[in-house]
């Protein structure tokens, strides 16, 4: 009896908490919840899909993650929007425009973390495409997944 209280223990004593995105492919996107007027914005830009990368520019993988993504944002930029959203302050826009070298994307910024949360992100670089027709998720991940093919794939998948 002793060595099953011991085994429990030792069971309840390791056990570890994980955190999972909390999005599923083909559900709408949550509430974004933005400093910027993002709708207007991606209005104007009228692409089919929108690309959502959440990002901390003093995070040395989000700086190498989106510095790396550049070729493919490049491929897609004709069918998709890029927004970077940060939860940094909008008054430090240009240091973490420089730091992330997001100058032609869509810098848009969480200030109260509630994108972040609606979306269930708790670890950056993280992206989420979107179709803009119903706003349903088509893919997420980590952005070292995303390349021309995963985006070419995604697009075949929702027509």
């Amino acid at each position: 009896m002793r060595r099953f209280f011991a085994i429990l223990l030792f069971m309840v004593a390791t056990t570890v908490g994980t955190q999972a995105q909390s999005i599923r492919l083909g559900e709408p996107v949550p509430s974004l919840s933005l400093q910027s007027s993002i709708d207007e914005t991606l209005a104007i830009y009228n692409r089919d899909y929108v690309c959502l990368i959440f990002a901390h520019s003093e995070s040395e993988p989000c700086v190498d993650a989106l510095r790396n993504f550049a070729p493919t944002a490049e491929a897609i930029s004709k069918q998709c929007a890029i927004v970077v959203i940060t939860s940094e302050s909008e008054l430090d826009r240009e240091v973490i425009t420089e730091r992330l070298g997001v100058e032609d994307y869509i810098l848009a910024f969480d200030s109260h973390g509630r994108t972040f949360k609606a979306f269930g992100i708790h670890y950056v670089p993280f992206a989420v495409i979107y179709r803009t027709k119903n706003s349903h998720i088509e893919w997420f991940g980590p952005m070292h997944h995303i390349e021309t093919s995963t985006f070419q794939r995604t697009s075949k998948r929702s027509k």
